[in-house]
């Protein structure tokens, strides 16, 4: 074989090597949605929501993205909870379409928790709030994303009582 059929060769395996752990476009994208959530106070962790087919009929986990605002000063009486999923489950008392609750129901909320959804900066598919903290988990599919927009949502989310 001739030495420059082996030097291409070479060439073209360090250049592959060198495209194949380069980050693509959408992880860059991603990345510097993280970093911006992270800067402006929000918490990310890569959970979606887990199945709870004995309560709430949610037979699958549900794949996502958490951004997660956590309460530093939550009130010690405060104790209210709730959690959204856009998913077919059992409960759905008040909620938009394809929307349900996850494990329990909290029907007098309905009406503000369904503003909330339909006022959402992001294509989410769940929101969360308990007294220490409110999230909302998506797909981090390509949309504009804001993350101080995001967190005076979350804030908006922490407020529901």
């Amino acid at each position: 074989m001739p030495t420059w059929v082996v030097i291409i060769f070479a060439v073209l395996m360090v250049a592959g090597s060198v495209a194949w752990v380069r980050p693509s476009p959408r992880d860059k994208r991603l990345a510097e949605w993280r970093r911006d959530a992270i800067v402006s106070g929000l918490k990310v962790r890569l959970e979606g929501v887990a199945a709870e087919p004995k309560d709430s009929g949610i037979r699958e986990d549900i794949e996502g993205v958490s951004y997660i605002l956590y309460n530093p000063s939550a009130i010690k009486t405060d104790k209210l909870k709730w959690f959204v999923v856009k998913y077919d489950g059992w409960i759905k008392t008040g909620l938009p379409e394809d929307w349900s609750w996850h494990q329990f129901e909290r029907a007098e909320l309905a009406n503000k928790i369904s503003a909330l959804i339909k006022d959402a900066p992001l294509p989410i598919i769940a929101i969360e709030r308990t007294p220490n903290l409110s999230r909302i988990v998506w797909k981090e599919i390509p949309s504009d994303f804001d993350a101080n927009i995001l967190k005076s949502y979350l804030l908006k989310v922490q407020a529901i009582s």
